[in-house]
């Protein structure tokens, strides 16, 4: 009974860490009552305890998803329950692999039985990332969103360099509360890592390392531009109303009028905020290209977008996409979405999940793009990514080493409701702007809208669910970062070192298990 509420204790304290309550600091802390309560077990109880705790983190944490099928999926209460059951028992799946391989391998020597659960768990991560189209939402890593200390550790490792310090302490206080024998050094190994870490961002990422992508056409590393966040609010249940259609140009055209009093050189709408097929609807068109030219400013808007059949027995295209529009009225180009959201802007296996309607009702299912773009204005040059997007960090990586200057983040959060998980977005966002030193401007249709810095520090947020406009200075960059420039390399080294410590585990038993006839014959003899 004490092991399963210990397990119960973790899964609880991992709520605490994420947004909201946002008490990143019970992060370090949060494995502990289950690092205790799988000591002794064996794998297969270590691993039903880890899944307990997983399930109780990711039945709250990830809770909005009933709002957001219910609200916007038509679909009833009680099945998207079932869904958010069924999704958060495939994440507590993760974390119960985590338990029994920490099980299994504390019985190894130091510091293996330090450094291995640790690799264990970033190994688990990236999975994660990419299994099943991939959802790394609320990686252990982004607790550490508001701290300054740790935070530059993502420019050389990604969240995943967070995510290991977070579990090695985690492992050396299970450690020193538990009195194992090698209990010093593992505080002292600890701390040391800790330390590369930490100063791994000014050994390998020299300010000196120029982008390799062609010439901008801004000026001076570092110059500042002024940008405008429009965060036009428009409720989701009349959003793709097409009476509503003028009201919400007029909604958007009033904000940035209102931000254009200080000439910023790029205003940015979220996403889909042009409510219907912008290059098939000229005279709505010509609305949002002359709100461009009364602004002064590039503007930059997303909209859906649709390509005609290619043949007669071929369907349209239809894409989720940014444009921008230059103050001259012109638009310039454009970038469709490349991950889709499953059974947001489409439902896989629809022949098995016919009853389930997709979030984006009104429009075709949408196709990924194939083009990682980065716009390029006077001012810098930028990349677009829009929604959820931005939780993967390889993607928004590329457009850097594109030669992207500074970040855009379009996204349209109403389908979350008044919950954790426009937090929980912008937690995860800021740690792009971080991994690839760049500053991160977020547009939100009811928020949160925010600028980050290239720090990582949030600089200006909105209110949730109310009209608003933030304009502030932000400063093009053109250095890369060692993440940027290698990637994922420290998840990739947890992985070899993970399946390296396994293969020599299997061989070593496997040799000891061939010996045992031998000397047994020996003896009889």
């Amino acid at each position: 009974m004490m092991s399963i509420l210990l397990a119960a204790l973790s899964g609880g304290l991992l709520i605490l860490a994420f947004p909201t309550p946002d008490l990143g600091w019970l992060a370090f802390v949060a494995l502990v009552p289950l690092l205790l309560a799988i000591r002794g077990r064996t794998p297969v109880r270590a691993f039903s305890l880890g899944t307990l705790a997983g399930l109780l983190f990711y039945l709250i944490s990830v809770s909005w998803v009933t709002h957001s099928m219910t609200a916007y999926g038509g679909v009833p209460f009680a099945l998207s329950a079932l869904a958010l059951l069924v999704l958060a028992a495939y994440l507590a799946l993760y974390l119960g692999v985590f338990a029994m391989g920490a099980a299994w391998m504390a019985r190894m020597p130091w510091p293996l039985n330090v450094l291995g659960p640790s690799a264990l768990w970033i190994g688990l991560e990236y999975l994660r990332t990419y299994a099943l189209t991939g959802l790394p939402w609320i990686l252990l890593g982004y607790t550490q969103y508001r701290y300054s200390v740790l935070l530059p550790i993502a420019s050389v490792a990604g969240v995943y360099g967070l995510s290991f310090i977070v579990v090695l302490i985690n492992i050396a206080l299970t450690q020193l509360a538990g009195g194992a024998p090698n209990r010093l050094q593992t505080i002292g190994l600890t701390g040391a890592v800790a330390l590369i870490l930490i100063w791994s961002p000014r050994l390998l990422s020299p300010a000196s390392t120029a982008l390799s992508a062609g010439p901008s056409m801004s000026d001076g590393s570092g110059q500042a531009i002024g940008v405008a966040i429009v965060q036009g609010n428009i409720d989701q249940a009349v959003k793709w109303d097409p009476a509503m259609q003028a009201a919400t140009i007029e909604q958007y055209r009033r904000l940035s009028l209102e931000a254009a009093k200080e000439t910023p050189a790029l205003i940015v709408w979220p996403e889909t905020a042009v409510p219907f097929f912008l290059r098939y609807e000229p005279a709505l068109m010509g609305r949002v290209l002359d709100i461009a030219a009364e602004t002064g400013s590039y503007l930059l808007v997303g909209s859906p977008d649709a390509d005609p059949p290619a043949a007669a027995d071929t369907a349209t295209r239809y894409r989720n996409s940014a444009f921008l529009i230059s103050p001259r009225r012109e638009l310039l180009s454009k970038y469709d979405k490349i991950h889709m959201v499953p059974f947001g802007e489409y439902v896989p296996l629809k022949s098995v999940l016919f009853f389930v309607n997709k979030l984006a009702y009104g429009i075709g299912d949408f196709e990924g793009g194939q083009t990682y773009t980065v716009f390029d204005t006077p001012g810098g040059r930028f990349s677009a990514t829009i929604c959820y997007e931005v939780i993967f960090p390889d993607q928004v990586r590329r457009y850097v080493k594109d030669g992207a200057e500074f970040l855009v983040n379009i996204t349209n959060d109403a389908w979350f409701g008044r919950s954790a998980a426009p937090a929980q977005h912008l937690a995860m966002a800021v740690l792009r702007a971080v991994e690839n030193r760049r500053y991160l401007i977020r547009a939100a249709n009811t928020g949160i809208s925010a600028i980050v810095d290239s720090s990582g520090r949030i600089l200006r947020t909105s209110d949730i669910f109310v009209p608003a406009v933030i304009v502030d200075q932000i400063h093009v960059e053109r250095t890369q970062t060692f993440y940027t420039r290698y990637g994922d390399l420290f998840a990739w080294i947890c992985v070899i070192f993970i399946v390296a410590v396994f293969i020599a585990t299997w061989a070593r038993s496997t040799i000891r298990m061939a010996s045992v006839p031998a000397v047994t014959s020996q003896r009889r003899m």
